[in-house]
């Protein structure tokens, strides 16, 4: 073992990181700020009125940064996008053709809202309320008819009826909480010792929610949380771009600072110097100086013809900002801030930088961050979809079956930038058999079983065509590989009518 060497040791009267332990010891200094004690549960952090702020600024950020509501909005639609389809997987074909129809037909009308939200929507939506709110979450509810339907809720309509400076606090006895008195509860999520969530509750949609008093718990059988948690004691989900808050916060005020500058400088057409500092009496068009020493702004007409004197100058405001570096610090910071987000600069902004070697590693590094948020999303959407499989088996709509619970859904595209390399690969891999055709059309959003029926059906409609026509299936199903002469195409199709007329 090296032996310690003079520079081992600490100067007298600080530090500069040595430490009888295993790690060095920041100790604190005049160079160095505060240092928090961060060796508590995540719930104990995140108390109710910061994780109000919390949802705020995360919603700032969204709603002002065109690159962050850009970016947040793209990923969902990688996410989503035309997939998600409910896929039953397992071997009962009664089953299967009785569940079709109806969960098809129960995607397009769960929301209870209706209109344009339907099951997609509300996933989508799911995506950017994990990025721009932190979570976000579905109540079970069922129509008096017996159908199943989803309620969906945003972040701040699950809290303590309190506002809350801790971040554990205790649920109190009153008639609303019986069942749930003394449990704890983090931003409104009441959880048991093992911080397993037992309730949450909902509060009014009224802004002043905080000065409710009284409790509202559902049972968390009741609520599918969407959420994509970073600590395992954590009770509530954390907006993706709180990360970088505050470098959103100041790359917004600094870009709107030095857009009033540029606004300011070209305002300024030119620029007289003279004695007095003042506007002549018949500068531009005639205008009287003024009387007081405020140096004078004057608007110039078309086509005019100033004098001045000898020792006078006129000058154009050089206009040259912001410069270079200025722009370079902006890039740097807002990498940083998208770093934060898992997400890289070039997916929300510019990608002329990249060539092919980094344009790979940027593909890659988005669709790892799309299948990421598929793999939070897709246990919650799941309990959705057995929960309404389930509704309806107990009500009679479908007959029930032992793998009743086996579904899947639909996968939504890889994310791509070469859409047309991306498919010969596709079609060299299919060819050798490294994947299957499940995976490829998986990744077009689809499922093997449509995308086989739909091919059946479209050579039974080419079969029955071509023997109406005469003209070959194989100019029908594949024309560019087997042209057709259309001459020798319509001979046919003429003699095919005459024998029909004989």
């Amino acid at each position: 073992m090296a032996m310690a060497s003079a520079s081992d040791t600490p100067p007298p009267g600080g530090s500069f990181g040595a430490s009888t332990g295993l790690y060095p010891d920041p100790q604190e200094s005049g160079q160095r700020g505060w240092r928090p004690t961060l060796n508590k549960d995540a719930t104990e952090f995140l108390k109710q009125h910061r994780h109000a702020a919390m949802i705020s600024d995360g919603r700032y950020i969204y709603s002002g940064s065109g690159m962050v509501s850009g970016a947040i909005r793209k990923l969902a639609n990688y996410v989503v996008g035309a997939a998600w389809s409910p896929i039953y997987i397992g071997a009962d074909d009664r089953f299967r053709g009785a569940t079709k129809p109806l969960i098809a037909r129960w995607a397009n009308l769960c929301d209870v809202r209706g209109g344009v939200y339907d099951w997609r929507m509300g996933l989508r939506l799911a995506s950017l309320c994990m990025d721009r709110d932190g979570d976000v979450f579905a109540i079970k509810r069922i129509t008096p008819e017996g159908s199943p339907r989803i309620q969906w809720l945003e972040a701040h309509r699950i809290g303590a009826p309190t506002l809350g400076y801790t971040g554990i606090q205790t649920v109190p006895s009153t008639p609303e909480t019986a069942g749930y008195e003394g449990l704890f509860t983090s931003a409104g999520v009441i959880m048991d010792d093992d911080l397993r969530p037992i309730g949450y509750n909902l509060l009014p949609p009224s802004a002043e929610r905080y000065r409710e008093t009284r409790w509202n718990i559902l049972p968390a059988s009741d609520v599918v949380h969407f959420y994509d948690p970073e600590w395992h004691s954590q009770a509530r989900g954390i907006p993706s771009v709180i990360r970088a808050v505050l470098d959103w916060y100041d790359l917004g005020e600094t870009r709107e600072a030095e857009k009033i500058g540029i606004k300011a400088r070209s305002s300024i057409a030119y620029v007289e110097k003279n004695d007095s500092g003042r506007a002549p009496a018949a500068a531009f068009g005639g205008t009287p100086r003024s009387a007081s020493g405020e140096p004078q702004t004057q608007t110039i007409a078309r086509g005019l013809i100033r004098y001045i004197k000898a020792s006078g100058e006129i000058t154009s405001l050089d206009n040259n900002k912001p410069g270079e570096a200025w722009q370079n610090f902006m890039e740097y910071i807002t990498r940083g801030a998208f770093a934060g987000m898992d997400l890289p600069y070039e997916f929300a902004w510019d990608a002329s930088k990249l060539n092919g070697t980094s344009v790979r590693s940027m593909v890659g590094q988005v669709q790892r961050a799309v299948d990421n948020r598929i793999a939070a999303m897709h246990k919650p959407a799941m309990q959705l979809l057995q929960w309404a499989v389930a509704v309806y088996i107990s009500r009679g709509y479908i007959p029930f079956s032992d793998d009743w619970w086996n579904w899947d859904f639909s996968t939504p595209p890889k994310f791509s930038v070469d859409i047309g390399r991306d498919s010969q690969n596709r079609r060299e891999d299919f060819s050798v058999g490294i994947r299957t055709l499940s995976d490829i059309v998986g990744e077009d959003g689809g499922d093997v079983e449509s995308h086989c029926r739909a091919r059946a059906s479209d050579y039974l409609t080419a079969q029955r065509v071509a023997t109406e026509t005469g003209v070959p299936m194989s100019a029908i199903i594949n024309p560019g590989g087997n042209p057709v002469d259309p001459a020798q195409a319509i001979a046919q199709a003429i003699q095919n009518e005459t024998e029909g007329e004989t």
